[in-house]
């Protein structure tokens, strides 16, 4: 075995255990969310509908309900519908796509974005835990569509694959504050500082997904306002520590070079 080969296979689990590291956080928020619905379960809170506040908002008007029946009048509601849905799946793809930018671009923006959104997911499933939420679809059973649902039934896919969807036990009462609307705006925060570009088309992305999530009846403006405000908190709690963290170490190395001189 050459030389080369050989430095070659010794950085190889050096390199496993960063990437490990690195996206650590991104696993945590998978098996977390896995959990929550166990841990709510257990607690038996009591679900709160927040159908009133977007009524209060909006001078006795439902978004939800408004764009739904604007919508089906179309022609091409179906197309709309489609699109949404589509729109609503990207969840958990945008985060793990911009996670492998950063990544590749800048390790430390990369931190940032990861602890930021377990920032977040911790403060948003305290709140699911404590104060559990319904989506209008569920709330409003006859009156709120459940476009998600309608799409995949006329999409033509396996029955199978409609009854996993329905079945599956995921936390139903996880609507405040919307994730949804939380994880864009970790993301354009953390694509602006890189790339102004980006950073406004991520933009533009979050206020789509805002409105697709209220139009596809899975969350009350409210919550979107919530998910927002979740994330901005996240966002300054991360900047905080890190801001402090930065100048406790470099108050460390200070310390440590002028002791160094003094001898």
């Amino acid at each position: 075995m050459s030389l080369d080969s050989s430095r070659t296979a010794a950085a190889i689990p050096g390199q496993l255990i960063v990437l490990v590291r690195g996206w650590a956080p991104f696993v945590i928020l998978l098996v977390a969310y896995e959990a929550m619905r166990d841990v709510a379960a257990v607690v038996g809170m009591p679900a709160h509908d927040l159908a009133r506040f977007d009524r209060a908002l909006f001078d006795g008007y439902q978004p939800t309900l408004v764009m739904q029946a604007v919508v089906g009048k179309l022609a091409d509601a179906d197309l709309f519908e489609d699109l949404g849905s589509a729109v609503y799946l990207t969840h958990f793809l945008l985060p793990i796509a911009l996670g492998a930018w950063l990544w590749a671009t800048d390790r430390k923006a990369f931190r940032t974005f990861g602890l930021t959104l377990v920032a977040l997911c911790a403060l948003a499933f305290a709140t699911y835990v404590i104060a559990p939420t319904t989506p209008p679809w569920l709330a409003q059973p006859g009156t709120v569509r459940h476009l998600i649902e309608d799409t995949i039934q006329r999409s033509g896919v396996p029955a199978s694959v409609v009854w996993l969807y329905s079945h599956h036990d995921y936390n139903l009462y996880a609507a405040f504050p919307s994730l949804h609307a939380g994880f864009p705006v970790v993301a354009a925060t953390a694509a602006w500082r890189q790339s102004r570009k980006v950073g406004v088309v991520l933009w533009v992305w979050a206020v789509i997904v805002w409105i697709v999530v209220v139009y596809l009846g899975e969350h009350y403006v409210t919550d979107v306002i919530g998910g927002v405000a979740y994330a901005t908190i996240a966002i300054v709690i991360v900047r905080t520590l890190s801001a402090r963290l930065g100048r406790a170490s470099h108050s460390a190395i200070a310390g440590v070079i002028a002791g160094t001189t003094s001898e």
